[in-house]
């Protein structure tokens, strides 16, 4: 059966490139490269996430003129298709492309309505359904349509943290980075600020709220989607320390933080599964919550 279903996806495979080459005779040749790397990086197997190569390639086109064409062909992939494998693909890629966006462009730097975000946003709701996908018989792919559900959700807090904080959750260990974030936070309001932490604690509240997986023969594709997830752990850790901090220099209410406080003890054992991807930064951030707590 596992044989067959491998089969059946390099058919599906196979007449979706068919179809492209129709659509080529009137193309050019970027469209093509373009909509080959995000077929090619999509395909029904349900053991190989979406390979470097064409992950890099779509990244590669962010910052061109096709900007546009590879978030569209990528959310019109997801739209059209009813098949586990492509979707859990499809999901991955529009995570990377949001984490290339460029978030920090100096003192006044201000997104435009192009960004990847924004991009996304205009292409509408996904219409994927998602108790109609074809799971199959595969245990891998049976395993991965809790983690699509739980994918697209988290996604969608991704972006919306993306709009509240006007830049994409993506911040590095770069000192200029910080002192940058660090200023444009000192310039909002207190309610501003609570606004965003809110936000922000939500996306620890999804990694909570992950499905289990097995660790005996665990997917790929899962695997994937846990390493991106992991990324954002850090940065989101970053951002809501920076937060806090400003907070506590206010004359604020410290009762006011004591529900987000709440919030964030409730998810502390679930992530510290993530903490050996940034200890001294992960424990320098939970003694944060604790002294906040105690005040």
């Amino acid at each position: 059966m596992g044989k067959f279903t491998t089969l059946s996806g390099k058919l599906k495979d196979r007449a979706s490139q068919m179809k492209l080459n129709v659509v080529y005779l009137c193309s050019s040749v970027n469209t093509k490269n373009i909509d080959e790397a995000i077929l090619k990086a999509t395909t029904h197997t349900s053991n190989k996430p979406p390979s470097d190569k064409y992950v890099k390639f779509l990244q590669s086109t962010m910052a061109t003129c096709y900007c546009p064409q590879t978030i569209s062909g990528i959310v019109q992939r997801l739209c059209v298709t009813t098949d586990v494998c492509v979707a859990s693909k499809c999901l991955i890629l529009i995570h990377n492309m949001i984490k290339s966006e460029k978030g920090y462009e100096g003192e006044d730097g201000h997104r435009g309505t192009n960004s990847h975000r924004n991009l996304i946003y205009n292409q509408g709701e996904s219409n994927l359904k998602l108790d109609d996908l074809n799971v199959g018989s595969s245990c891998f792919t049976i395993e991965l349509v809790p983690w699509v559900q739980w994918y697209k959700k988290y996604l969608n807090i991704y972006l919306c943290i993306a709009e509240v904080l006007g830049v994409t959750p993506n911040i590095k260990e770069k000192f200029e980075e910080k002192r940058l974030e660090t200023q444009r936070v000192s310039s909002y309001t207190t309610d501003c600020i609570f606004k965003q932490v809110d936000f922000l604690v939500n996306l620890f509240e999804q990694i909570n709220a992950r499905p289990d997986t097995s660790m005996e023969r665990p997917n790929i594709i899962v695997i994937r989607m846990i390493g991106l997830m992991e990324q954002d752990y850090v940065s989101v850790i970053r951002l809501i320390k920076i937060r806090f901090e400003e907070l506590d220099k206010r004359t604020a209410d410290p009762a006011e933080m004591i529900p987000v406080l709440v919030r964030l003890d409730k998810c502390r054992e679930s992530l510290s599964e993530f903490c050996w991807r940034c200890e001294p930064l992960d424990k320098e951030f939970w003694d944060l919550v604790l002294k906040l707590k105690a005040n």
